[in-house]
């Protein structure tokens, strides 16, 4: 092992046990997954749940949902749940993972209707500046996203999910996977996918998220980005 990789080991290990993260070592461990086999989801009752503080009271309480969209662009807007209907639809089929999963059952295959990010882009229009887009949820946990992997990987904004097996019940996210809206970003780990998202702003600096400022990989690329120990 090259010392390089010695001393990132070492720097995973430590934080490991320091903040106390089941999963760190989740790229050298082997474990059985519950992830269900291409052409099935995981229903929606059965999808892992993690967040920081449950459910906020305000969605639980929320009668008329606005997502405000600003920051670096040209059009600032605000976009009701209607808005974001009348809005082309598309369905995407991604693999939600938590970073901590060493059980392999913080893991789900879902299929999500909603918005490309992108679309929403468009309207908005980010500056030539614009580096990252940032998401900020009703129970104050927040992350971005750089604006190059937005064009290539099309996140989502959901608003639908599937309630079966072979994706052919979408309804609404329950309360507990983001309700009235959440992202869902491909090829990302899940503290990327933000629940119950109450703005988004468009940043020209390398912003730093809620997980991202303890150490955790701020590309957060599944399977492959984990703490940033360098």
């Amino acid at each position: 092992m090259k010392r390089r990789d010695f001393l990132g080991f070492i720097a995973l290990l430590g934080l490991s046990f320091n903040r106390g993260f089941s999963g760190v070592l989740d790229a050298f461990r082997k474990h059985k997954s519950s992830l269900p086999p291409p052409g099935k989801y995981t229903p929606a009752s059965q999808l892992f749940i993690v967040d920081i503080k449950g459910v906020p009271n305000a969605i639980r309480t929320l009668k008329d949902y606005t997502l405000r969209v600003y920051g670096k662009v040209e059009n600032p807007r605000y976009f009701t749940i209607q808005d974001l209907k009348s809005l082309p639809t598309i369905r995407k089929e991604v693999v939600l993972e938590c970073v901590s999963n060493s059980k392999g059952d913080k893991i789900g295959r879902i299929l999500v209707e909603g918005v490309d990010l992108n679309t929403i882009l468009s309207i908005v229009k980010p500056l030539q500046k614009a580096r990252k887009v940032v998401f900020r949820s009703f129970d104050d946990y927040h992350t971005s996203i750089e604006i190059p992997y937005v064009k290539e990987l099309s996140p989502i904004l959901a608003y639908g999910i599937n309630y079966d097996e072979d994706g052919k019940v979408i309804d609404r996210l329950p309360l507990d996977h983001g309700y009235p809206v959440r992202v869902v970003c491909p090829e990302k780990w899940g503290y990327k996918s933000v629940k119950w998202i109450k703005e988004i702003e468009i940043v020209d600096y390398d912003y730093k998220g809620y997980w991202e400022k303890t150490g955790w990989n701020d590309r957060a690329t599944r399977g492959v980005d984990y703490f940033d120990y360098n």
